[in-house]
């Protein structure tokens, strides 16, 4: 899940400049609010406030989480197994890992997952958010999907293992956090590397 300090970090790191990063007021989000979904929230809505989209998302994808544990273990080996294939015979057989979905890949070369239906690792049937800040607050309520980078970090991490690639995400296509449910998780991303 987005933390505040990581956040500022990764803006420093991208060059944001300090007449920009001083509108934050980093101090206020952190002190006063602690790191509650709220001033997560808040702190999401000033960038889109104050950043490009391409900001937003560049320093989002750094905050993916769930990084390490038995997906990460099959993506490499997943990676291992199939070093020879192409990339869509990749993205074809990727499925198999648990919580993987089922990529597609775009004419432009880049591939877009989809992921509803699941909470917390369970399929419910509905189309939620898996983030443990956000499954705190009280409904009805609307997030920012550039607040989604965060999970797409982590589908990033993934991906970027089990196919030997490196990635960025180039869009946040749809969420459940702004649609009220309504659409899915859904992230697109671009290979910048092979």
């Amino acid at each position: 899940m987005a933390n505040m300090d990581r956040i500022q970090k990764n803006m420093e790191q991208q060059g944001v400049s300090a007449e920009i990063l001083a509108q934050f007021d980093f101090n206020d989000f952190k002190f006063q609010n602690g790191n509650r979904p709220e001033s997560r929230i808040a702190m999401i809505h000033r960038m889109d406030e104050l950043l490009t989209k391409e900001q937003c998302l560049s320093i989002m994808e750094k905050e993916g989480c769930c990084k390490g544990g038995q997906r990460d273990k099959d993506c490499k080996a997943f990676a291992k197994e199939h070093k020879d294939k192409s990339l869509a015979e990749k993205l074809k057989l990727i499925s198999g890992i648990q919580y993987m979905m089922s990529p597609v890949l775009n004419d432009d070369g880049s591939f877009t997952i989809t992921m509803s239906g699941y909470q917390n690792g369970v399929h419910t049937g509905k189309t939620t958010c898996s983030c443990g800040a956000i499954t705190k607050l009280k409904q009805p309520f609307s997030v920012s999907p550039t607040y989604c980078g965060c999970c797409a970090g982590h589908f990033l991490y993934h991906y970027q293992n089990a196919l030997s690639v490196k990635l960025r995400l180039k869009e946040i296509v749809s969420s459940p956090l702004n649609t009220y449910g309504e659409k899915p998780c859904s992230f697109t991303f671009e290979i910048v590397k092979t």
